[in-house]
């Protein structure tokens, strides 16, 4: 069978007898989009570009070179995360002003997937990022822009302080093991000093007095710090609109802590305020308020506190294991009890660093709490003035295209599946034995 082959006057032939099956669809296609690009809803567009830098406080929890590779492979791939959740787009919901407009769950849902579809994201690189927003009305735009670059800013950073917090946490009750392991150490080593003391030069043998003092002093520092801890977690519980939380602090003055006074008078005096009025009652409200301005201020004083208390506990542990070094080898021989020296040696090394790691975690957490400055807005969220959304032009002109290209297609098509013989060249392509012709009535095959 031979394939056909067709002529330009075929082609055109073939367009005049299809030309209504061309029409039809771009008419249709062309006069449809037409109308959907001024039917279609406006939406305004407003974005903005904020950079993240590099210089991030690192997680004390792992190693410098481990910290450096996690915060070289984007570090802002969790942007989606928090963009998209579902807290983030309630806040936007509420302050936007659509909560009024939702009256049940259901219709809260498709609030949700409607926004999240007005919500775009991009990447620049590995250190900045962009949200686009789109919107009916040019400064929900906007406002909502600067709504989702807030939340993901202020959520990535309760993220780190949070860690940071956990960090330290860590490193305080891996710190107090390691004191209790140390301290059964030490003092197996000192009876055994015990036991060689009147052997010891005078020098050594004062040496050795000293360490009680710096034993009780110790004592006394630990049970301070505990104390002020122990009253610094009360204090972190409370809430302004929590009675629970409320009554943790009466705990609070029993701990002898900074302000203590001033709290037990303040609680004292808001609860006889409120055994005589509702909660509501403006003296009640301004004894609460009271409250909440003394707690802050205790939190900070607590804090100062136990610093000055760990590096006075940790100044004068050093001076107690001064003390022990200086009698250490004039009462232990190089072979004799070298189980406990090697155990007591050991601990000491273990404490002295996680000491020092325990700061470092201190000093990520501090460093942590001011770590907004990391980010930058470099492109501000702006007021649309014009519509993004719906190109006009680009709508008209890909429908078209669309179609010519459709029209094109639909005769095309109604040309190929039509089995009627016209010309010479629809018997040829059956490759069969011709026995006549008939004559055409006019030169065009119509």
């Amino acid at each position: 069978m031979k394939y056909p082959q067709f002529t330009i006057d075929e082609i055109l032939a073939a367009f005049r007898r299809r030309k209504k099956i061309f029409f039809f669809p771009f008419i249709v296609i062309t006069v449809t989009c037409a109308a959907a690009a001024f039917i279609l809803p406006r939406k305004y567009e407003s974005s903005t570009t904020i950079l993240v830098q590099k210089d991030e406080v690192l997680n004390p929890l792992i190693s410098y070179t481990m910290a450096i590779a996690a915060t070289s492979d984007n570090r802002l791939k969790d942007i989606n995360e928090i963009i998209y959740s579902r807290p983030c787009i309630e806040v936007l919901i509420d302050s936007l002003g659509l909560r009024s407009k939702i009256s049940n769950l259901s219709e809260e849902e498709k609030e949700i997937k409607n926004i999240k579809k007005k919500i775009i994201t991009e990447l620049e690189g590995s250190d900045s990022y962009t949200i686009h927003y789109f919107d009916e009305i040019p400064w929900r735009a906007q406002k909502a822009v600067r709504i989702l670059s807030n939340y993901f800013i202020t959520t990535r950073l309760a993220v780190d302080n949070k860690r940071n917090e956990l960090a330290v946490g860590f490193f305080e009750n891996k710190l107090d093991d390691l004191r209790n392991k140390f301290e059964q150490s030490q003092e197996q080593f000192l009876s055994v000093v015990k036991q060689q003391v009147n052997q010891l030069p005078v020098g050594d043998r004062e040496a050795y007095s000293n360490i009680d003092g710096f034993n009780g002093q110790i004592s006394t520092a630990e049970q301070k710090f505990e104390n002020e801890r122990k009253a610094l977690s009360l204090l972190q519980q409370y809430s302004d609109n929590s009675t629970s939380s409320m009554n943790k602090l009466y705990q609070v003055p029993l701990l002898n802590v900074p302000y203590s006074e001033d709290l037990s008078s303040l609680l004292k005096k808001y609860n006889d305020l409120s055994q005589k009025f509702t909660p509501m009652y403006p003296d009640v409200q301004n004894a609460r308020g009271q409250i909440s301005d003394l707690v802050v201020q205790i939190k900070s004083a607590i804090r100062n506190d136990l610093q000055n208390l760990q590096n006075q506990l940790w100044q004068t542990e050093k001076q107690r294991d001064a003390a022990i070094s200086t009698i250490k080898e004039a009462t232990l021989a190089k072979n004799q009890n070298g189980d406990v020296k090697s155990t007591y040696d050991v601990y000491q090394k273990l404490y002295d660093d996680m000491k020092i790691k325990l700061e470092q975690a201190k000093t990520t957490r501090d460093l942590g709490k001011d770590n907004a400055e990391q980010y930058t807005v470099i492109d501000p969220p702006q007021l649309p003035t014009s519509p993004a959304k719906p190109n006009r032009l680009l709508i008209i002109g890909g429908g078209f295209l669309l179609g010519i290209f459709m029209g094109f297609l639909s005769a095309g098509l109604t040309e190929l599946f039509d089995t009627r013989i016209r010309t010479n060249n629809d018997i040829d392509v059956f490759d069969k034995p011709i026995l006549a012709y008939l004559p055409a009535h006019n030169s065009n095959y119509d």
